[in-house]
């Protein structure tokens, strides 16, 4: 079994943990933007490639004490590098941290840690001096309390970048804050879901994924398929259990929408890289305008409207505010979610919320607010 740490945007740490859960994967704690999984070779592959929430997926390859750089150093030295790093591949010790830990100076642990397991890879392979012109190999260290952990990324680049997301707007939604967002609203292929500032197509795109079962990192590669200790056999099995699992056959009303044509147009491109170009529609429109189709069943529009840190200033983002508020009158019936960086957007949209969640994806801190069909006006 694998002991796994996910990493997720913070405030998605419960949705991770059941969506994992889910997957046949053990939760075990959870602490900001951060999941611990048990798993096997093949539930380490259903997550890297199905885990919809998740930003990395990392090893934890030891736990010991270290109150001083000597027993950093043995501690790190003592561990068999030779399973996570082939003798042309380079390590970096990525990010540090530091809690309450006598080891405080990032760089002093970094360059303790990279010494301590070229120690071990040059005693591994017979060599005193290691070429380093392979894949990267990524190692963070967790200090807290004097006690070290050591993690090793499975992922490689973010599973957060999809890969099919190859031109987008200003400043787009992180994809698994779009996904996360889905989860906590309960939505559902069944119910009609449109986004009026669809920019590059990321709500659409996730909600697509998800209504057609299709794993989000299904034709990927991950750092861990190029590591020494790669479990081939149920990497395989996990993939093409996941490739079955594909529904091509489902009817979904999922609508994006922009005001900026070139937006647009990414979105379209978008969704077709995405292998959803089918099951999802882009049209230009102002959010102003937009209606819901005559005889349409009530369903969820999902927005990340313009606000001032992002694109515009305050002011003109407190009007698109007001005007996302209209949308509950032209829509009735319908439930609304919005993810802005204001915690007081529902002062300017005139509805209460039923919840407003707190999100830190990267440096900037959201707040997503969800009004069902029933919110009452302010």
């Amino acid at each position: 079994m694998h002991d796994i740490v996910a990493f997720c945007p913070v405030g998605l740490e419960r949705i991770l943990a059941e969506e994992a859960r889910r997957l046949g994967l053990t939760p075990s704690d959870r602490s900001a933007g951060r999941v611990t999984l048990s798993a096997d070779g093949r539930g380490l592959a259903l997550g890297l490639m199905a885990l919809r929430t998740a930003d990395r997926l990392l090893l934890r390859v030891a736990s010991f004490d270290a109150p001083d750089f000597d027993s950093l150093f043995e501690g790190v030295r003592k561990l068999p590098w030779e399973r996570w790093a082939a003798r042309e591949d380079k390590v970096s010790v990525g990010k540090v941290r530091s809690r309450d830990s006598r080891l405080s100076a990032s760089t002093a642990v970094q360059s303790v840690v990279h010494k301590a397991v070229y120690a071990r890879l040059g005693q591994a392979y017979k060599t005193s001096r290691l070429p380093e012109t392979g894949p990267e190999r990524e190692i963070r260290v967790d200090l807290e309390d004097d006690r070290c952990e050591i993690l090793v990324d499975l992922s490689g680049e973010a599973l957060s970048k999809r890969g099919w997301r190859t031109e987008a707007v200003e400043a787009p939604l992180r994809e698994t804050v779009a996904a996360g967002l889905l989860f906590l609203s309960g939505w559902t292929r069944r119910l009609p879901l449109r986004d009026p500032y669809c920019g590059s197509g990321t709500i659409a795109i996730e909600a697509a994924l998800y209504a057609l079962d299709k794993a989000p990192n299904l034709n990927r590669e991950f750092a861990w398929q190029g590591m020494p200790c790669f479990e081939k056999a149920p990497f395989e099995s996990a993939r093409e259990e996941l490739s079955k699992r594909v529904r091509n056959d489902v009817m979904v009303d999922i609508v994006g929408s922009d005001r900026d044509p070139a937006a647009v147009g990414i979105a379209s491109r978008n969704a077709e890289r995405a292998g959803v170009g089918g099951f999802v529609r882009f049209a230009k429109a102002e959010a102003a305008d937009i209606l819901p189709k005559e005889g349409q069943k009530p369903g969820v529009i999902f927005g990340n409207p313009p606000y001032g840190v992002r694109i515009g200033s305050r002011e003109e983002a407190e009007a698109s505010w007001r005007e996302a508020g209209a949308l509950r009158e032209r829509f009735p019936g319908w439930s609304l979610g919005f993810i802005v960086n204001a915690e007081d957007f529902p002062s300017f949209f005139g509805a209460k919320p039923a919840t407003s969640r707190k999100i830190a994806a990267g440096n900037e801190p959201l707040w997503f607010h969800w009004f069902p069909a029933d919110s009452k006006s302010k």
